[in-house]
C-alpha cells in the first residue's frame, strides 16, 4: 500500500509540473490519477483492471482528456450577459467527476472548480499556463512560443 501511495505522489508531481498549476490542485490530480489507473492498468496476476474486478464489466476510456488542457464551457444562461460579451469561458480541465459522467474545470473568471457534462477541450494545442494572479512572465512566453513552434 505504500508503494502505490509514493507512486501516486510521484505522478501527482509530474502533472502538476507538466500542466504548471499550482500545489493546491494536487487533490484533483490524485483523484484524477487514481480514476485512471483503476481503469486502464492491469493487473499482472490476473490480467484484468480493478474496474472489471469490481464491476465484472470492461471500463470504456474513450472519454479520457488531456490533464490540465484548455477547455471551454458555454455560459448558458449563470450570468446576466451583454450584447457583446463572450459566451464562453475559457477554463483549465482538471479531471473527471466522482458521482456522474461529469469533467471537473477550474474556471479562471471566478476561481472555482466546478463539474460540466458539455465541454469543448482544446487537445492539440496543449499550451501550458500558470494559474495565478500575476501574469506569466514574457520569458515564459517567449520558451512557449518557441516550444509550440517547434511542435508544429
Amino acid at each position: 500500500m505504500e508503494r502505490e501511495n509514493i507512486s501516486l505522489e510521484e505522478l501527482a508531481c509530474t502533472f502538476l509540473n507538466d500542466s504548471k498549476l499550482p500545489k493546491y490542485f494536487s487533490a484533483y490530480v490524485v483523484n484524477t490519477i487514481c480514476y485512471v489507473l483503476n481503469r486502464a492498468l492491469i493487473r499482472p496476476i490476473l490480467k484484468k483492471t480493478p474496474y472489471k474486478l469490481y464491476k465484472g464489466r470492461k471500463s470504456n476510456i474513450g472519454h479520457f482528456k488531456v490533464f490540465g488542457c484548455k477547455c471551454f464551457v458555454l455560459n448558458n444562461g449563470k450570468d446576466n450577459l451583454g450584447k457583446f460579451d463572450a459566451k464562453v469561458d475559457k477554463d483549465i480541465f482538471l479531471g473527471y467527476s466522482s458521482h456522474n459522467h461529469a469533467y471537473r474545470v477550474y474556471s479562471k473568471r471566478t476561481m472555482t472548480v466546478e463539474e460540466y457534462v458539455h465541454i469543448v477541450l482544446d487537445e492539440t494545442n496543449f499550451e501550458l499556463q500558470v494559474v495565478s494572479k500575476n501574469n506569466v512572465n514574457e520569458e515564459d512566453s517567449s520558451e512557449l512560443l518557441q516550444r509550440n513552434s517547434q511542435l508544429n
